[in-house]
């Protein structure tokens, strides 16, 4: 069954002027779509409109914008002093994203499931790399479960209000520690389906951050992950853009057509890149890929339930390539070796995803008049000079005026709580 989701709608204030010149505010309530604003001097008739809540009646102007010089007419026209606005329609784009998380054995076992969560311990001595008199304890090493487990709740608190959040396990937690196709099931209905404000069902689908092999087990069946996530995505029919972001710490095994339990698990799972390429080719669905403590090194040829003669790193940077979210540079995905730098690589993907250019329609008659708060903050009508971060703002992005960009605090405010707040404003209304 095809599902729709309600997304999140942009809070925009219109203000129009009178006929004396004064303001006429009819700022739009929170849940429409449209503020529809009747100016003075006009005819009207009524139509309808439909909300996702209700259908109401408003009362629309049937004059035409701009001056006029006929006088028999000046009841369908507006006053040459009017804004000339009479709807404004800013689309919220509220992204539909995926999660599909690791959950193999490797992530807590003991020989390699633990890590220098916090980076003060590079040279794994111990000691701590800061401390010139080599005398204090570096901090005890963590699973990578618990540190993925604390960054999925950071990046869903922070962000829950701008996106729509799925979660997918691989293996599900049915997963089996053995040497045949139980390590490797997935749930084709993902653990957590997509859905607004979503981080605490998130939060209890998946094993606590304190589990460790007694659950966190199986191996790595990343492509039946990214398939389930695939099938989910193509559930929602609400023209929001969809994305996937792959957590991993090893590579894909867990191959559907292996023929027995040596290629299930000591073969590299091919069909990954091919399911990731064909999401972003054929369904416009990119993957952003992080990797957890991935090493550029080949492993070796062994009945040790890994790929065998697999450069795990080399494959995820071929892969997030595929996937159409490669980072620049030399690594293309998200290579993380500690929880500061897997949760900088999470929040930096949700940043993309979440777009700060926001499309104006109908375009504004007085652009010099606009004015734009976000989540409160008010930025005022002062555009700035540039957008590189180093200034708090917005600014037009076309000589047309149809559109704007959020710098600074503007973007990351508008990011995190999806509130903005754009009112077209009028030349004599000081």
């Amino acid at each position: 069954m095809k599902r729709a989701l309600i997304s999140s709608l942009v809070a925009v204030g219109l203000v129009g002027c009178g006929d004396d010149g004064k303001q006429v505010d009819t700022t739009a309530s929170t849940n429409s779509m449209t503020g529809i604003l009747t100016l003075p001097g006009t005819t009207s008739e009524p139509t309808t409109t439909t909300s996702a809540s209700e259908s109401t009646t408003e009362t629309v102007p049937t004059g035409t914008l701009g001056p006029t010089t006929d006088t028999d007419t000046a009841n369908t026209t507006f006053d040459p002093n009017d804004c000339g606005e009479a709807v404004v329609e800013i689309p919220v784009v509220t992204p539909n994203v995926m999660l599909v998380l690791d959950k193999s054995g490797s992530m807590v076992t003991p020989d390699k499931g633990y890590w220098d969560h916090d980076g003060d311990d590079a040279n794994d001595d111990g000691i701590q790399d800061a401390d010139p008199n080599m005398m204090a304890a570096a901090t005890p090493k963590i699973t990578r479960w618990k540190s993925l487990y604390s960054v999925v709740d950071f990046i869903t608190g922070t962000f829950q209000n701008s996106m729509n959040l799925g979660a997918v396990l691989f293996p599900s937690k049915m997963a089996a520690s053995a040497y045949n196709a139980t390590a490797c099931p997935v749930n084709m209905t993902p653990e957590v389906e997509i859905a607004p404000m979503n981080g605490q069902a998130i939060l209890n689908a998946i094993p606590g951050a304190d589990e460790t092999d007694a659950t966190i087990k199986g191996g790595t069946p990343a492509t039946k992950g990214v398939k389930a996530a695939l099938s989910e995505l193509g559930t929602i029919q609400d023209g929001q853009p969809q994305f996937i972001i792959l957590v991993t710490d090893g590579a894909a095994n867990c191959r559907e057509d292996a023929a027995n339990n040596s290629e299930l698990f000591e073969q590299y799972d091919e069909n990954l890149a091919m399911v990731v390429g064909d999401a972003f080719t054929n369904l416009s669905i990119p993957t952003y890929v992080v990797g957890i403590a991935i090493a550029d090194t080949t492993s070796p040829t062994a009945n040790d339930g890994n790929p065998d003669a697999t450069n795990a790193y080399q494959k995820l940077n071929e892969l997030a390539d595929i996937g159409g979210r490669p980072r620049d540079g030399d690594v293309k995905f998200y290579d993380t070796q500690n929880q500061v730098e897997l949760q900088m690589a999470l929040e930096e993907i949700s940043m993309q995803i979440l777009s700060c250019t926001i499309t104006l329609d109908p375009v504004p008659k007085y652009p010099d008049y606009v004015e734009v708060s976000v989540n409160g903050t008010a930025y005022g009508n002062t555009q700035v000079t540039t957008c590189d971060g180093s200034e708090d703002g917005w600014m037009f992005t076309t000589p047309d005026m149809n559109e704007i960009i959020l710098c600074g605090a503007a973007c990351s405010g508008f990011q995190m709580s999806g509130v903005l707040d754009a009112q077209y404003r009028c030349p004599n209304s000081g």
